[in-house]
């Protein structure tokens, strides 16, 4: 979302992170902004018991955490490489200077916030009250509009633990729920477990009649 180049210019710095390495904890006070070069992120937070909800997963070009640095509160979640990252690092007060210089960026990171806030809001009411199968087709939903894909069909970009994380569900449920809709045709499981969504049944169809399904 930001160019390296302006993230130079305002003093951001490169973190390599290892496979599991927490960035920051839950609880400590947000002094950076963060900014995903390579890998991937996930901010979650954790119960008394050790059960873990991911709040979110962020990749190349996704920014985590703004909230509590406009405001200088501490971090509601820990923010965890899921695999080896890179992440920008941009001091707090570098990072306000860059938005009052650039707004178009100031704008697209508005844009993304009240993205999110729009996304807390429809996970709170799945939580609260909605069936696995809904709550799983509303969070799929939800990413493959955010990605704007266009495709008539949407590889989902998470695995089954990941959608469970998201969802507040057992894993064991996710599978049987994933199951359970690609025998009544709402997805589709490659050879090798990738879950794809949006028309499956209309795309398999012609496939099969050109010899090339999955």
């Amino acid at each position: 979302m930001i160019p390296e180049s302006i993230l130079r210019k305002y003093d951001a710095r490169l973190s390599n992170l290892k496979k599991n390495e927490a960035l920051f904890h839950e609880g400590d006070m947000a002094t950076y902004f963060h900014l995903v070069k390579s890998g991937k992120i996930k901010m979650a937070t954790y119960s008394r018991d050790g059960k873990e909800f991911v709040q979110g997963y962020f990749t190349e070009g996704q920014s985590f955490g703004e909230p509590p640095l406009f405001n200088r509160l501490p971090y509601p979640a820990s923010a965890i490489a899921v695999v080896a990252s890179e992440v920008w690092r941009c001091p707090h007060t570098a990072f306000l200077k860059l938005l009052k210089e650039n707004f178009d960026i100031h704008l697209a990171l508005t844009q993304v916030l009240s993205g999110r806030l729009v996304y807390k809001s429809i996970m709170l009411t799945e939580l609260a009250i909605e069936e696995a199968e809904h709550r799983l087709t509303t969070l799929i939903e939800y990413f493959r509009k955010e990605t704007n894909a266009k495709a008539e069909v949407y590889q989902v970009p998470f695995t089954r633990q990941q959608l469970a994380d998201m969802t507040g569900l057992r894993v064991e449920t996710v599978i049987r729920c994933i199951k359970a809709m690609e025998q009544g045709e709402k997805l589709r499981l490659t050879s090798d477990g990738k879950i794809l969504w949006g028309n499956p049944r209309s795309y398999f169809n012609q496939n099969k009649k050109k010899g090339r399904a999955t």
